[in-house]
């Protein structure tokens, strides 16, 4: 009788412990399971928060092209005259106040060695429009010129960099001002159209502003901490368009330098 009782306590201690083992396992892998349903949501939550803000901005062109089409002989179209770099100031006062004007901006970007991280370039304008805001190196486009060529000259002519490679049209801008630098007393303000080109340092040099800017800093191209920073809305929209474009077609866009 006692062995038999002993027999049966064992047998249902054992078959006790087994259950709970068993029990055991089916929680832990209950709980891995519900884990990676919710790693996964998060997972797809956040692609889907990361595409609807790429969406929003999104507008960069495909590496290599600026829009230029030519109808004709493309080194005569590109031909720039005396005439048309220079033009008389009541000429162009007029054409500022009563016209479009035609620009492009610079997005310049390098690779800062001690930081480890891609940082863009920002002057401060020394006159109007947006006087004394941080903003990107550029002005009027020549007849004759591509957005890629007009982003060498004003890199050159405006910071003294000269070894620049454009990389991309990240957006085109239709920007209007209360005021500019040839306001008068009964007609104030200009509009500009421009894209923002990406515009890569070939290597660091020494910055030579001109006259039209007043300092120059390096900032970083994350738009978030652009926003902290309190950067200027054309700078942000700008540095968001380049985050659209590679975090939806990866890193291409010529940043990794």
């Amino acid at each position: 009788v006692d062995i038999r009782h002993q027999f049966i306590i064992r047998h249902t201690t054992c078959s006790e412990a087994t259950m709970t083992s068993n029990s055991n396992r089916t929680v832990i892998a209950a709980s891995f399971a519900a884990g990676f349903t919710v790693a996964s949501l998060l997972r797809f939550l956040d692609k889907r928060r990361t595409n609807y803000k790429n969406r929003q901005n999104a507008g960069a062109l495909i590496e290599g092209k600026d829009a230029s089409m030519f109808w004709g002989d493309r080194n005569e179209l590109t031909k720039i005259s005396d005439n048309g770099r220079f033009l008389p100031g009541d000429f162009y006062g007029k054409v500022v106040r009563d016209t479009v004007v035609v620009c492009v901006d610079c997005l310049i970007v390098r690779f800062n060695t001690l930081t480890k991280r891609n940082e863009c370039l920002l002057v401060e304008r020394a006159g109007e429009p947006v006087k004394g805001a941080w903003w990107l190196p550029g002005g009027r486009l020549f007849k004759g010129e591509s957005f890629f060529d007009g982003a060498i000259r004003k890199a050159r002519e405006e910071t003294g960099l000269h070894n620049v490679q454009p990389l991309q049209v990240l957006g085109f801008y239709n920007t209007f001002f209360p005021t500019s630098s040839w306001d008068t007393d009964t007609v104030k303000g200009t509009q500009t159209v421009q894209p923002i080109v990406l515009v890569r340092l070939q290597e660091n040099a020494e910055i030579l502003l001109d006259k039209t800017s007043e300092r120059y800093r390096w900032i970083g191209i994350d738009p978030d901490e652009a926003i902290m920073n309190g950067e200027d809305k054309y700078v942000i929209d700008g540095l968001l368009k380049l985050q659209a474009w590679n975090s939806t077609f990866g890193e291409t866009s010529g940043l990794d330098i």
